[in-house]
């Protein structure tokens, strides 16, 4: 996508100021001192204003009432800031308070699909470097960086194929045991309009952006189920929120990857009664892969920043350490992105009309 209010750079800062000035923990005290120490607060700010010349008209006119009621609106806006951010990380964690128990990473399994490259390759390196046992699922070698490392162990399999999927489980069992985590990771991308799209490929970028994610689930939430402990993470894309010309069949089958994950999280809790194991969905920006390689230039001429794997993988492997589930926006400044279809029609269709118009450019 390219350069926009959606990716202003200004935005970066937005997420570290809201947290700054939306926290109740500085709202709150600066509250309490002008309503109950009013005195001290103005030769406190006298003081300031001294060595602070730029600022003391600004604070000499600053009128005591005027300040009060900012600091109890900002103090009302942190507190429902802060509870529906509580509230939100609950929801994701079967409203839990706490985080999920029994957990042991030299003893936890993960698999990684498409783990041989991009984001999936750093993602098995930082959990090997935890302690993890890692699977790597994938059609491509391991790179020899990877080979000599003993707690992971490769894989060939294509994702594609529930029957090769079927094979691989049952190799990984036998191998290393049972997996307690699953990164859903394997995705492909290849820009074309849709008159133009063939038939084969678009049963492949569906079959590994998409149906992949039944194949592997099929196979390994079972014990995860019976043991009501795992971890399944899907990795979808801001793609999964806006759709733009030539990547109908990419937005198409993240948005199934993120329906995929939506009713995974219910069936878990209604289905099988298994609260404890978590999902999390990850919605990063265009990244620098080798997935990309061929549009990359394309994409960073139309002014997009591409994010590196190292942005994508660290956010993952973090939130799987923290014993958490949650949905996971990269970069956080575009946490908007998944309101968007929510916004009137007028607006979203100026939206995609101005975002189509500058992607096609050249």
């Amino acid at each position: 996508m390219p350069s926009s209010l959606l990716y202003s750079p200004v935005l970066d800062l937005g997420p570290a100021l809201r947290e700054v000035f939306l926290s109740p923990l500085l709202s709150g005290p600066l509250l309490l001192a002008v309503t109950y120490a009013p005195d001290a607060v103005r030769e406190l700010l006298s003081n300031i204003a001294i060595r602070l010349p730029a600022l003391q008209g600004l604070l000499s006119n600053l009128d005591p009432s005027t300040a009060v009621t900012t600091l109890r609106l900002l103090f009302a806006v942190s507190g429902v800031h802060w509870l529906n951010r509580a509230l939100n990380e609950m929801a994701a964690n079967s409203w839990r308070l706490t985080a999920s128990k029994g957990w042991d990473w030299p003893n936890e399994i993960a698999v990684v699909t498409g783990g041989s490259s991009g984001i999936g390759k750093l993602t098995v390196e930082k959990l090997a470097a935890h302690g993890l046992r890692v699977a790597v699922l994938d059609i491509q070698d391991l790179p020899k960086s990877m080979e000599t490392n003993t707690r992971i162990r490769f894989f060939r399999c294509d994702v594609t194929s529930s029957e090769s999927v079927a094979e691989t489980a049952g190799a990984v069992r036998r191998e290393i045991g049972h997996p307690s985590i699953l990164i859903n990771n394997a995705g492909i991308t290849s820009p074309c309009t849709i008159l133009k799209m063939s038939e084969a490929y678009l049963r492949k970028i569906f079959g590994v952006n998409s149906m992949s994610h039944w194949f592997t689930v099929q196979q390994f939430l079972p014990h995860m189920i019976q043991m009501n402990k795992g971890h399944v993470i899907t990795i979808a894309s801001l793609a999964s929120f806006v759709a733009l010309p030539t990547a109908a069949d990419y937005s198409a089958s993240k948005a199934a990857a993120l329906s995929f994950h939506e009713a995974l999280t219910c069936e878990l809790k209604h289905c099988y009664e298994a609260p404890n194991v978590m999902t999390t969905v990850v919605h990063p920006n265009y990244v620098r892969t080798p997935l990309l390689d061929n549009v990359a230039d394309h994409l960073e001429n139309s002014g997009v920043r591409m994010l590196t794997s190292e942005q994508v993988a660290e956010p993952i492997v973090r939130q799987i350490l923290s014993r958490r589930a949650a949905q996971i926006i990269i970069p956080t400044s575009m946490t908007m992105a998944s309101a968007i279809r929510g916004w009137p029609t007028w607006l979203q269709e100026l939206i995609r009309d101005t975002l189509g118009r500058s992607s096609l450019k050249s």
